[in-house]
């Protein structure tokens, strides 16, 4: 039955990319076997995660890029300026256009912020919550404009690695429709965008227009669909395989690409719940020394992951080397629950969704968990279930659940601390489900501090609290892997963002 299954979605996806394909010219179209597509299709601001920002950056640009080195560089902006510590001076890039020809400029920013700020449509999206601290914008000429804000913010400009500006006319004229007929300044013009499937042509006139000729956007949420269609030769490029996809892919003669993430799973305890033993550090600390997280990644994940031991992944501002992840020491683990006071262990319930990596890292952790004495039962929930316990819609009936700590799209410790410190009770209005009362005054200060030398020092204190704290059972950076055609060059992933005007075939 398995077997069935499995030919029926392969077949299907490639008939699917083969139909499509057929209709360009060989090697003019670039054709890219999806996972998901955006339930807010083509509305810039609509997402922030991978299932919506992938598409989204063929068609948009940023203002900022932050690259993999932690640095925040140049895209739509050329410049941005402090001004004191809610005034930034941004300059635009010149001689910038649109996909229907209007220019990139001043007023058009002016007109995205205030789409953030007022338009019912826009300001409901999951991006424009990220950018809604800008106050005012002034324009000082075509090509700056001044920003205040309502906080002070240190890495304002590493937050407009999300704002991707849509062109104001279009918005207007089409409203909800701009979701299926997005218009922004990037690489790709669109010209088709459905539930199943994504197309653009180069936008020649941009200012750097995409090398290969044409676009196309396939969804195969099956991890088997997607690399049947890679090696098959009916797609260029297969977005998030499993790991264990990795020698099927090099076995067909394609490349495999493996992309540090802003991202890192966890087991976070609700160390607040009332009774809990994971009230107790030690008994955080002995978790965390109880999972043998090396062998994991190297053997279930194929080497596909980075041990993490504190909140930010390597490629993020905020992380530091001296920080090491938990070695694995059973033995440790055993003493600490010995001067907790639970030698004989004790019983604890995870709520988890089964996506991704989610089951086998957590089921992992009840496999080790179990020769310290922990008995950890794990419930799986529903996506839409675990959306509305962690924004207290509805109670965790267990008493931890597994999660990202997730980065982007500013790639910076404070982009996690807001979800997962007692900062959440000031930004949304909700109980926090990580709550350290001792390490709130760092947190707050590093917020604002606009010294960067000042601030690394804040960003460490903090990070070296959650790591001594075991504020969760801290398991690893998750690594994309992409299967590649050989001939497909300059493909790059970083903070969600997906090099398309550099790609191109080789001969």
């Amino acid at each position: 039955m398995m077997r069935s299954t499995l030919l029926a979605t392969v077949a299907v996806a490639a008939v699917s990319l083969g139909l499509a394909a057929g209709a360009q010219a060989a090697g003019d179209t670039l054709r890219i076997a999806g996972y998901d597509n955006p339930a807010q299709m083509g509305m810039p601001y609509g997402t922030f995660g991978a299932n919506g920002a992938y598409q989204l950056y063929a068609f948009f640009d940023p203002m900022t890029f932050v690259d993999q080195d932690r640095t925040t560089k140049p895209s739509l902006l050329t410049k941005w300026e402090s001004k004191g510590p809610r005034t930034w001076v941004l300059t635009l890039r010149p001689n910038v256009k649109f996909h229907n020809g209007k220019p990139f400029n001043a007023d058009a920013i002016i007109q995205n912020v205030d789409a953030i700020n007022n338009d019912p449509i826009v300001n409901k999206q999951q991006g424009a919550n990220q950018l809604r601290g800008m106050k005012e914008v002034k324009k000082i000429d075509d090509l700056t404009v001044e920003v205040t804000l309502d906080y002070t913010d240190p890495i304002f400009p590493r937050r407009l690695h999300i704002m991707r500006p849509h062109e104001p006319s279009a918005w207007k004229e089409l409203g909800a429709e701009f979701a299926r007929k997005p218009v922004g300044t990037g690489p790709y013009r669109n010209i088709e965008w459905s539930n199943q499937r994504v197309r653009g042509e180069s936008f020649a006139e941009g200012w750097r227009p995409a090398k290969i000729k044409n676009l196309e956007i396939l969804t195969i949420p099956e991890n088997a669909g997607r690399l049947a269609a890679l090696n098959s030769g009916q797609a260029d490029l297969a977005w998030q395989l499993e790991p264990d996809a990795i020698p099927m892919v090099e076995a067909a003669g394609n490349k495999v690409m493996l992309t540090a993430t802003n991202d890192s799973l966890n087991l976070i305890p609700l160390h607040m719940k009332p009774g809990t033993p994971l009230a107790d550090k030690r008994v955080r600390q002995a978790l965390n020394y109880a999972y043998d997280k090396e062998t994991y990644i190297a053997t279930v994940l194929r080497g596909a992951g980075k041990a993490v031991g504190q909140p930010a992944g390597s490629p993020m501002s905020g992380h530091f080397d001296d920080i090491k992840p938990y070695p694995y020491d059973p033995a440790k683990a055993k003493q600490l629950l010995v001067e907790a006071g639970y030698p004989n262990g004790f019983k604890m319930v995870a709520e988890i969704v089964t996506t991704g990596e989610f089951p086998t890292t957590v089921l992992t952790m009840s496999n080790d968990f179990k020769k310290v004495g922990v008995d950890l039962e794990v419930r799986n929930i529903t996506t839409a279930d675990f959306v509305k316990k962690v924004l207290t819609l509805s109670p965790w009936e267990g008493d931890a659940f597994a999660m990202m700590y997730e980065g982007h799209p500013s790639s910076d410790l404070m982009r996690i601390m807001g979800t997962h410190s007692c900062m959440t009770r000031e930004l949304s209005n909700r109980e926090p489900h990580t709550c350290h009362e001792a390490i709130m005054p760092t947190i707050m200060a590093m917020n604002v501090e606009m010294d960067p030398k000042k601030r690394d020092e804040l960003a460490h204190k903090a990070a070296q609290f959650y790591h001594d704290e075991a504020a969760v059972v801290f398991s690893h950076e998750r690594v994309l892997v992409d299967g590649l055609s050989p001939k497909l060059t300059g493909y790059r992933l970083v903070n969600r963002w997906i090099s398309y005007a550099d790609m191109e075939f080789t001969k």
